[in-house]
């Protein structure tokens, strides 16, 4: 995959030097490669599939994480105007009308026949651009229900206003698209490095697994159509059965150790060749070297860790001490979470109330009394502001597999079956719970609350949460009007710590019923007459 992000970073330089360089392409481009010419040369046939990959979104700045019950952000900005419900059609942080990159996906399928390449690799290149416009309208339609369906690439003197198709029928447009990718994609590419970075057959499979979950899920499914949840269990399970994905058996290493055996398909980066901040934006201002204290975890977040042996931090038998809160955790808490007094890149962190430099609400501070430590790369030095960091972007991963089949199977079932149990409970074991069993006999509503949160453990800070929220129909229930807490911890003279959880900003969340369905943009509306507005907005 290294390789394709050097010939990437190539082609770019390319266009960009082409008007400067008189003998390169005849000529016949100023500021970019014509379309005929990427189909009359095999290698720029090979790096415009490649520089597609760049579209398919990858580490997020700060939003989506701090617009649910995982974390606050002390910059604000758009996540704090997404938890006060101040979003719009003409502004929406959340905003992904995806139809620049939809246009050369358009493109490529529609003349890649004229290309010199031997047949088997155009097949291969039409199974990994289809999976890439698949993902495409997937992301829209997560976000507005239907959308218009476009594939041809677009001419002024073609019709322009194309109405939006039905949720329904843009949903069967992306499981068409997966289908016929996985039918023209390989098994694999040659090696692991390459396969998590580009679609083969497998990862094209687990994205249509996921795609099934969420037309069977409740936002999408008002008729609660169980032969969704069917199909959804069945292709899940296809890739299960597959053999070619495990559970790494270090959580806290999954997104460090890359191109491991848990990674389906990753968005891959190499320094120098593409660089993000993850590292800086979980620091703490001591540790800061620029656009630090992204991440404040909120309490109820921390509280949803169960204790080592199983249990809730609530329930009989958990052991849970309040004097003492983070010890004997489900170990992912550790992994996951930076709390007070614990060591981070090397140094001990304080943010209790007082605490010089990193305690509680001075500025630059965490807002909640916690950081995050999930992904970082605590050997890394060379972090600053929005650079230094290569970790892969890991955007489907074989646990979430495992959960989207318990939830498929789960749903099409009266009763949850051994199955459910394997899949939930192999996540668990690698935690490193123990027990990790969960108890016999649960209903389908109490493996379905089981389910849920281990999602909300597992897939925590993976961009993963707000998504089940709204599928689930359960952003209303668990965001609006909540005010989600801190925990403000003092420093006693004989060295202990008491905790007092108090709400982070005193604002309530703000979720409407007509926000399940985010408005079309505004200029997109205005710009073509045949689209309708979601309703409320």
């Amino acid at each position: 995959m290294t390789k394709i992000i050097a010939k990437t970073m190539l082609v770019v330089m390319l266009l960009m030097t082409a008007s400067c360089n008189e003998e390169f392409l005849e000529r016949e481009a100023t500021n970019s490669i014509p379309e005929e010419n990427i189909f009359k040369d095999p290698a720029l046939t090979q790096l415009f599939v490649n520089n597609m990959y760049l579209d398919v979104p990858g580490f997020d700045h700060d939003l989506y994480d701090n617009i649910t019950d995982e974390s606050r952000c002390y910059w604000g900005a758009a996540p704090r105007n997404v938890v006060q419900g101040q979003w719009f059609p003409d502004n929406n942080p959340m905003e992904y009308w995806a139809y620049g990159p939809v246009r050369k996906t358009n493109m490529f399928l529609a003349r890649i026949d004229e290309s010199d390449l031997d047949e088997d690799l155009k097949t291969n290149f039409k199974g990994q651009v289809k999976f890439l416009r698949a993902m495409l309208y997937f992301n829209m339609i997560k976000r507005y229900g239907g959308v218009p369906v476009i594939t041809e690439p677009q001419d002024l003197e073609d019709d322009l206003f194309v109405p939006r198709q039905t949720s329904d029928e843009s949903f069967a447009f992306v499981v068409k698209e997966l289908e016929e990718a996985i039918e023209l994609l390989p098994e694999a590419h040659g090696s692991r490095a390459v396969d998590v970075g580009k679609a083969n057959k497998h990862s094209a499979k687990a994205l249509l697994g996921r795609v099934l979950v969420f037309w069977a899920s409740p936002l999408y499914n008002p008729g609660a159509d169980a032969s969704r949840w069917q199909k959804a269990a069945q292709i899940n399970k296809e890739v299960m059965d597959g053999g070619n994905y495990s559970l790494h058996p270090n959580f806290r290493n999954i997104m460090l150790d890359k191109n491991n055996e848990e990674e389906v398909f990753s968005v891959q980066y190499q320094k120098p060749f593409r660089e993000h901040g993850w590292d800086s934006w979980g620091q703490p201002d001591s540790q800061s070297k620029q656009d630090a204290v992204r991440r404040s975890p909120v309490q109820e977040f921390v509280d949803a860790f169960e204790m080592k042996n199983g249990k809730a931090i609530n329930e009989a038998g958990s052991g849970y001490d309040p004097k003492n809160p983070y010890l004997n955790r489900d170990p992912r808490f550790d992994a996951t979470v930076l709390y007070n007094g614990a060591t981070f890149f090397g140094a001990t962190i304080y943010m209790y109330e007082g605490a010089p430099i990193d305690g509680i609400n001075l500025p630059y501070a965490t807002i909640t009394g916690y950081l995050i430590r999930k992904g970082m790369n605590e050997s890394n030095k060379d972090y600053y502001g929005g650079s230094g960091s290569d970790q892969n972007w890991i955007e489907l991963r074989y646990a979430e597999v495992l959960l989207n089949y318990a939830e498929a199977r789960n749903e099409s079932l009266g009763t949850p079956d051994a199955s459910v149990y394997g899949a939930v409970e192999a996540v668990r074991q690698r935690a490193g719970l123990n027990p990790f069993t969960l108890p016999t006999g649960l209903t389908k509503a109490q493996m379905r609350d089981r389910i849920y949160q281990e999602r909300y453990i597992e897939l925590s800070f993976e961009n993963k949460r707000y998504w089940d929220l709204r599928r689930w129909k359960k952003a209303a229930e668990i965001l609006n009007g909540r005010q989600f807490n801190a925990m403000y911890i003092t420093k006693n003279a004989n060295g202990t710590y008491s905790y007092n959880p108090k709400p982070v900003d005193g604002i309530p969340y703000v979720f409407q019923d007509k926000m399940y369905f985010m408005p079309i943009p505004q200029r997109e509306i205005e710009k073509n007459p045949n689209l309708k507005q979601n309703n409320g907005w």
